[in-house]
């Protein structure tokens, strides 16, 4: 089953968006390493690292707009912040990671 959150908060306006293409390429590929139907392999991860590579050179600045967004999104869902280790998932280029 896949389910999509909807947002606590909302998208600034203006916000920049990933090239045309590049949010179903990313979604369907994710989509199918989660169902099974596809496999994570070499291959598979060099495309990925490819893809990134080809945002990366601008992503911080013509992309990163509101990049902090999920991260607020994600604490104003989920309350008091707990002591200790934690891991975070999809952190981009990791500016918020301190938090």
């Amino acid at each position: 089953m896949t389910a999509t959150l909807p947002r606590a908060l909302p998208s600034p306006d203006g916000k920049p968006v990933p090239p045309p293409g590049t949010t179903d390429t990313f979604r369907a590929f994710a989509h199918d390493l989660a169902t099974g139907q596809r496999p994570w392999t070499a291959e598979a991860a060099h495309f990925i690292a490819d893809l990134f590579d080809q945002l990366a050179a601008d992503w911080d600045t013509t992309r990163a707009t509101g990049r902090d967004d999920p991260l607020r999104d994600a604490l104003t869902r989920g309350g008091p912040i707990r002591q200790g280790t934690c891991l975070e998932l999809g952190s981009g280029t990791g500016l918020s990671t301190p938090y």
